[in-house]
């Protein structure tokens, strides 16, 4: 599970490493010019630049990279190295000057009138140059960076906000149209480290290698954005990292651990029984989705609470579902009677269902934490919409609201409805005490215990078509059934369904359909639990 941490809790980590005189930032700066000259290495071979991806790794390894020499009687590669004037400067600086030893042709453009002193005389002692951004005359900067293979954007770090320069503006936009690959120094300047938080304009790294512990601010919306591949390296700060984590993310390893495992002596009923009030005269398909998101992610049982109409069109794709007919005339406070309808571990409500379906503030009822008689389960959709203020629930229960119905959300809660994401998600949760699954390109996850927010890179765009979240709710519903906590169901689900969407596109190069999203549910929790990449 990746870890990451708000920027105090960095400095905090920092400060007695200092005091002690712990060289920090030779580290650092010893760290980042390996993976610079193994990226050179690997693009001169001709197998191209490192791909790039959702999440970070885990941590490099420190040990010393052989110089990525150029090719006989070619020029050696140009890097170029915007610098700011504090120790995010400083490590660019210093890594500069250890590329130069490898012959790697490093230069520098100072983006602020002081610079790191230490940092600038070694990469001046290693024949490096230094520009003031000041200095730079009419079309130098083109220049300079046609010839440039690499950027490192060591402008701003932890002390980064989401705002740039109006001095900085036109360098950014040349480095943008050059083309040249970009690799954020730490942290992508001009995007808060805690928050993710990012200025429009703010440069969009391929890479970005972190120091020390990864930043909350890499995995949240606005900074995931710029932040590619994220690569931690080890500087020697974990012991000293006393704060919790702010958010996290799953891996596969945590797929592997967490994902319910039938035993030998295992029953449809021990695997979980998780029922689905969903689809409606005005939206029946979402009932097949559901369903098929519930029993391709593995539930012992599939029931589905629906009219006549639904039910034979979800017999018909997946006869392995139990019926239960419930009429819209049968409609009222007892219209999900879980006595008659038998063993349930989990109840999903609202895929497909209208606000004023009689099954959407059925459903609620049952979940209610005063009142209900079940304590796990999913509010989508139409159940979303038959909220009251006054209801409450425990972090079992898991809210799937996309970013719209998040805002209605916070209107009934008399809450902010224009917060960013993150603060939106952890105080809907805070108000009804579910667990928050707050949907979008990074989907947030907000535990109702008040625990660390989740946060899961692993989707593709391609998703955003109708239905994949009755897709997403089945999934959430069968690993909910299964016995997983709210928020790691929740976590769990979003980066099974992220997957399958992703196979289902050919990794987000073609469209997709809602039921290729379910079909592809197997092959994803396949391939996860082999140990192979998906």
């Amino acid at each position: 599970m990746i870890r990451a941490y708000s920027a105090q809790a960095v400095r905090d980590g920092e400060s007695p490493l200092l005091a002690a005189g712990e060289p920090l930032m030779d580290r650092a700066a010893r760290a980042l010019a390996d993976h610079v000259l193994a990226r050179l290495r690997v693009e001169e071979q001709g197998t191209g630049p490192a791909a790039s991806g959702p999440a970070p790794a885990g941590p490099d390894s420190a040990g010393r990279t052989s110089a990525a020499s150029s090719s006989a009687g070619s020029a050696p590669a140009r890097v170029l190295v915007l610098a700011g004037s504090g120790a995010n400067g400083g490590d660019g600086l210093h890594a500069a000057a250890l590329l130069r030893r490898e012959g790697v042709d490093a230069r520098a453009i100072a983006t602020a009138t002081a610079l790191h002193e230490e940092g600038a005389a070694a990469l001046r002692a290693a024949g490096g140059t230094i520009t003031a951004l000041a200095d730079t005359a009419p079309g130098m900067l083109e220049e300079l960076l046609a010839g440039t293979a690499l950027v490192l954007d060591a402008m701003v770090g932890l002390g980064g906000r989401p705002e740039v320069p109006a001095a900085l503006g036109p360098l950014l936009a040349v480095v943008r149209g050059s083309g040249s690959a970009v690799i954020a120094v730490d942290t992508p300047s001009f995007v808060d480290a805690t928050t993710g938080e990012a200025a429009p304009d703010a440069l969009v790294a391929n890479e970005t290698v972190t120091f020390g512990a990864v930043k909350a601010g890499l995995l949240l919306p606005g900074g995931a954005e710029r932040s590619g591949t994220v690569h931690l390296v080890d500087i020697g700060l974990a012991p000293h990292l006393h704060a919790a984590p702010t958010v996290l993310r799953l891996e596969d390893a945590d797929v592997r651990q967490l994902f319910p495992h039938p035993g030998r002596d295992a029953t449809k009923y021990s695997r979980g029984v998780v029922a689905l009030a969903a689809g409606s005269e005005q939206y029946p398909g979402a009932a097949v989705l559901a369903v098929s998101g519930a029993a391709r992610t593995g539930a012992g049982m599939v029931r589905c609470l629906a009219p006549h109409a639904v039910l034979d069109l979800v017999l018909r794709e997946r006869p392995e579902v139990v019926g239960h007919r419930i009429e819209r005339a049968d409609g009222g406070p007892g219209c999900i009677d879980l006595a008659a309808v038998g063993r349930t571990d989990a109840l999903v409500v609202g895929p497909g269902l209208p606000a004023d379906d009689p099954r959407a503030r059925a459903g609620v009822d049952r979940l209610r934490k005063d009142s209900g008689t079940l304590t796990r389960g999913v509010l989508d959709a139409g159940a979303l919409a038959a909220l009251t203020a006054a209801d409450r629930f425990g972090a079992d229960v898991v809210l799937t609201p996309h970013r719209g119905e998040a805002e209605r959300l916070a209107q009934l809660l008399s809450l902010d409805p224009d917060r960013p994401g993150p603060l939106l998600a952890r105080e809907i949760a805070r108000a009804t005490g579910a667990t928050v699954l707050l949907k979008g390109a990074v989907t947030l996850i907000a535990p109702g215990d008040g625990g660390p927010l989740r946060a899961q890179d692993d989707a593709t765009s391609q998703l955003a078509t109708a239905g994949t979240g009755d897709v997403l709710a089945g999934v959430l519903g069968a690993l909910l059934a299964a016995g997983l906590s709210g928020p790691d169901a929740a976590a769990l689900a979003a980066i099974l369904h992220g997957r399958a969407g992703r196979r289902a596109s050919g990794d987000g190069l073609h469209p997709l359909l809602a039921l290729d999203v379910a079909a592809h549910l197997p092959g994803t929790i396949g391939t996860i639990l082999a140990g192979a990449q998906t």
